[in-house]
């Protein structure tokens, strides 16, 4: 007579070595899978300590950092500036300031005009504010400048001057960083005794 126990264990084993099969396949899949997934992790991660490394100590970078950076920057400018009815006066400054957060410094300008024949010679004080990132002194700015204009008649250079008058202007412009610590900065501006102007200005940040 056939044993009913060795036929059903017969037929469970039928079912149940495929079974087998199947689930060993899919559990090395598993653990490939696992692998591969470790494998990135680990490279995203040696990634990511790699690059913070490269960047801890990048002082000139468009970035934020947590702690303000501090340098000083010296630019020279071509601009104009509208100090008679009669037409504009073209002109060159430099620029010497410390920053920390905003600038503070000094700037001389020497305007030509064309038309009058008589240059004006400004010697200011300036003060800064970066609007956006105010840890590198960088992107919009207003600046607020105050000094002296000095008057010159071209044929007549000499000291005394002409005649003197109280200088102010507000300044609106954009700085942008080019390699590292090279910046160039087109400005427009507004004041007193000019009525208005504006210019572009290269520097270096040290």
């Amino acid at each position: 007579m056939l044993n009913i126990n060795k036929v059903y264990l017969v037929i469970t084993l039928i079912f149940l070595i495929p079974i087998c099969q199947i689930y060993a396949q899919q559990t090395d899949e598993y653990e490939d899978i696992e692998d591969i997934y470790d494998e990135i992790t680990y490279e995203l991660t040696d990634y990511h300590q790699n690059y913070y490394l490269d960047n801890e100590y990048d002082y000139f970078s468009d970035k934020e950092e947590d702690v303000p950076l501090s340098f000083f920057w010296v630019s020279a400018g071509l601009g104009t500036a509208m100090y008679s009815r009669t037409g504009l006066s073209y002109g060159g400054s430099l620029a010497f300031a410390y920053s920390r957060k905003f600038s503070i410094g000094m700037q001389v300008a020497y305007f030509l005009d064309l038309a009058d024949k008589i240059d004006a010679l400004e010697l200011s004080v300036l003060l800064r504010f970066y609007l956006q990132k105010i840890f590198t002194c960088s992107g919009p700015f207003i600046q607020v400048s105050c000094g002296q204009v000095l008057f010159y008649k071209r044929d007549e250079i000499s000291f005394p001057t002409l005649w003197g008058s109280i200088y102010g202007s507000i300044d609106f412009g954009w700085r942008l960083i080019l390699k590292d610590k090279y910046f160039i900065e087109p400005f427009i501006r507004g004041g007193y005794p000019f009525l208005y102007g504006g210019g572009f200005a290269a520097g270096i940040r040290f």
